[in-house]
């Protein structure tokens, strides 16, 4: 099987969406699928990595952008889970009196 060869700022674009959208659902308390972010964040990262740093230069603000957004996502996720966790907390409390 032939391996189609990256295009690094279609998949930062391709991936910023990804996470801007989880993000939003996220922010909704909906469920977000993150099934493949890891996998095609880390294949970017390693291209990029590959790459001179004067080709790899032109990508450092739109990858900022995506660890950005994935940190925001990640404080989002936390949140969330910590309300839950506290209301579990609270009601299994109260179950206990």
């Amino acid at each position: 099987m032939k391996t189609q060869a990256m295009n690094p700022r279609t998949e930062l674009i391709n991936l910023n969406n990804l996470v801007n959208d989880a993000l939003a659902q996220a922010r909704d308390g909906l469920a977000v699928d993150l099934n493949d972010l890891e996998t095609r964040a880390e294949r970017l990262c390693e291209y990029l990595l590959a790459l001179p740093a004067l080709e790899a230069r032109p990508y450092a603000a739109r990858l900022e952008k995506l660890i950005d957004g994935m940190n925001a996502l990640e404080d989002v996720i936390t949140a969330s889970f910590s309300k839950i966790m506290a209301q579990a907390a609270a009601e299994t409390a109260r179950a206990s009196k």
